[in-house]
């Protein structure tokens, strides 16, 4: 999937106004801009499991009392 902020500035006002950061692309449009690329990147940074029922880390439990 493309990077969603090198798709242009409409692309990345929908997905702005999607996470509710009206306020914040109206006065700091770069950050938004800056953190949206960043998101893409990490997102790629990770291989999807092949089961969608596969955790990416073991599951943890609560410690029980007394232990």
């Amino acid at each position: 999937m493309p990077d969603p902020a090198s798709q242009g500035a409409g692309t990345a006002a929908a997905l702005a106004e999607a996470a509710g950061l009206q306020r914040a692309w109206a006065d700091h449009r770069a950050d938004v801009e800056e953190a949206i690329a960043a998101a893409a990147r990490l997102r790629t940074g990770f291989a999807r499991p092949a089961d969608p029922a596969a955790e990416p880390l073991p599951a943890h439990r609560a410690p029980e009392p007394g232990r």
